[in-house]
């Protein structure tokens, strides 16, 4: 076998152009100029979205006479509780929302749907409440998802690298 028709773990393209993008004036990195204004564009728009929330949390505060030290942690609630639930029964409630979606039904449609898999109004409401609901539930739950009892566990209960950490 000849080492001259190997490639070589290490290389370089003198011909591909990269642009330095710059974070409060420190050098942070390069990128192709097809993808920097892109990059850009999006991590300014958080940084606005950021500020905007801040202002917003600052102001509830101040009308309510609060601590306005407590900005930060207000943030932090409203960013975690407007994020896609990963385990528990908020999870699950969102599973449910999505496959209604799916199938393009109202909530009186959909509530009879999962009725017809014998998951009543009543029980829907409570997981939607965010109720704990029971292992009787997962038979029809796994059925009207399309997942297996397993991993519909998985989601409701967290899982196991979860629950070490």
């Amino acid at each position: 076998m000849s080492l001259r028709n190997e490639p070589l773990d290490w290389h370089f393209e003198s011909n591909d152009p990269y642009i330095p993008v710059y974070h409060q004036g420190d050098l942070v990195g390069f990128f192709k100029p097809d993808y920097a204004n892109e990059v850009i564009k999006f991590l300014n728009e958080q940084e606005i979205l950021k500020k905007a929330l801040k202002m917003a949390c600052t102001d509830l505060i101040q009308k309510i006479g609060g601590d306005t030290n407590k900005v930060n942690y207000l943030m932090e609630k409203y960013v975690k509780t407007s994020e896609r639930p990963k385990h528990g029964t908020r999870a699950i409630a969102v599973l449910l929302h999505d496959r209604q979606k799916e199938l393009d039904l109202s909530n009186q449609e959909f509530a009879k749907f999962c009725d017809t898999f014998k998951l009543s109004p009543t029980e829907l409401n409570n997981i939607y409440a965010g109720e704990a609901f029971d292992d009787s539930l997962l038979a029809p739950l796994s059925r009207i998802l399309g997942m297996a009892k397993e991993q519909l566990l998985k989601v409701r209960d967290g899982s196991e690298e979860q629950s070490k950490t």
